[in-house]
């Protein structure tokens, strides 16, 4: 075992056919955003579900990073008309990556797809598409850089985002048409966009083990508007061990 004293974090990344050769893939800003936060990342390949336990032998914590829709068999639903690309493979994988770190209370920071994942596997269900069923909802699907906030959110001040923000509104990017819809037992809503769609989760008991998602991109906002605390909030906490 190498002696390294920063914490190893895991991050989820999607399979891709790259020319001809099935490929993991991720964006390269969910690396800096670890790396800037004093973290050393790791990319985790969508494995075999009975692997999950194997990957958290090597990482202090773990990110679900974005990507495809979730495919509605793993919530027990048919597939909605306006749903996108799934990969089973992977929400298999993370359900179980997810499932294996609760039990170990390895810490999970989950984005985008990251937090359907995480309520997933807390036996919560997804919103298939947001315009479908919401009437007269904001747009979610952002058509500007994902560096730029798209729309604002009120945040819980009774939470572990607000405590690391230290905002009651913030402003963030947005590029999903699906969100949470149930929430598991044991996660709570934190925030939430104007039109309700929920915008955070996190555990409701941390002594359980340390759980926040959030369904917008922290890793592209960065320090201009001050999500880089999320990151470094995160490492601290698996350097700890908590």
């Amino acid at each position: 075992m190498l002696n390294i004293q920063k914490p190893i974090i895991g991050i989820t990344s999607t399979s891709v056919n790259y020319n001809g050769y099935e490929s993991s893939m991720l964006p390269i800003s969910y690396c800096e955003a670890i790396t800037n936060a004093g973290g050393i990342p790791v990319i985790i390949a969508v494995s075999k579900e009975e692997m999950a336990a194997q990957w958290l032998n090597v990482c202090d914590g773990i990110i679900l990073s974005g990507g495809e829709d979730m495919d509605p068999s793993s919530y027990h639903e048919e597939p909605h008309p306006k749903l996108k690309k799934t990969i089973l493979a992977r929400d298999q994988f993370e359900v179980g990556l997810v499932q294996a770190a609760r039990k170990q209370k390895i810490p999970i920071l989950a984005i985008c797809r990251g937090v359907h994942i995480m309520n997933v596997a807390m036996d919560g269900t997804i919103m298939q598409d947001i315009e479908s069923i919401v009437p007269n909802c904001i747009q979610h699907t952002q058509k500007a850089s994902s560096k730029t906030p798209s729309h604002s959110i009120k945040i819980n001040e009774n939470s572990l985002l607000f405590s690391i923000l230290g905002l009651h509104e913030a402003r963030v990017n947005s590029f999903h048409h699906q969100a949470v819809n149930n929430v598991a037992p044991g996660l709570k809503v934190t925030a939430r966009a104007n039109d309700g769609i929920i915008e955070a989760i996190e555990a409701m008991n941390m002594e359980n083990g340390w759980m926040l998602g959030v369904q917008w991109h922290p890793e592209e906002m960065g320090m201009d508007y001050q999500m880089d605390r999320l990151f470094s909030e995160f490492i601290k906490v698996c350097e700890l061990g908590e």
